[in-house]
């Protein structure tokens, strides 16, 4: 069922991702709506699926975007799931504040990576002004801090898992 689940939340996180790129196209320099499955992933679940989550919602991002570097976002994904992941394994980020500390630091570590891994590729860069890593980095802790806060209202709602009695 959390593979159901994980499907559902990286297809809606493309969908939106895609949709912006068509009707906003400015947006989307902005806001990355597939590290949303991953802070959530990291944040509920563990590391590993952090990580599966991350890549494959990069590798589908590859195909869409970015057909010259494919698995570009893949591994920058990976990387920041296993990260996330370490970080929500030992510390509580299950609050607010630290649900927009996540996702501020995704967006802006994303950026960071992204930019490193383009350089080793020796890509050209263009320069990112200051107040769009800014802005990026703040819209991204919001949306992702939202996001997480529906996902657990929802999951609340919905009642907790029943675990099967074992017997003796």
């Amino acid at each position: 069922m959390i593979v159901v689940w994980a499907a559902l939340a990286i297809a809606l996180a493309l969908v939106l991702d895609l949709g912006l790129g068509r009707f906003a196209p400015g947006a989307t320099r902005f806001v990355d709506p597939l590290l949303l499955p991953l802070a959530a992933y990291a944040l509920r679940r563990s590391q590993r699926s952090a990580m599966v989550v991350g890549c494959i919602s990069g590798l589908l991002q590859d195909y869409w975007t970015e057909p010259h570097l494919f698995g570009l976002n893949g591994l920058v994904k990976t990387i920041l799931g296993w990260a996330l992941g370490a970080f929500g394994a030992r510390f509580d980020l299950n609050r607010v504040g630290g649900r927009f500390a996540a996702g501020a630091s995704l967006h802006l570590v994303g950026v960071v990576l992204d930019a490193g891994v383009r350089h080793l590729f020796g890509e050209a860069l263009a320069p990112v002004p200051p107040w769009v890593l800014a802005v990026r980095t703040v819209l991204g802790g919001l949306l992702t801090a939202g996001v997480l806060a529906i996902v657990g209202r929802v999951a609340a709602v919905r009642g907790p898992a029943k675990v099967p009695r074992r017997r003796t």
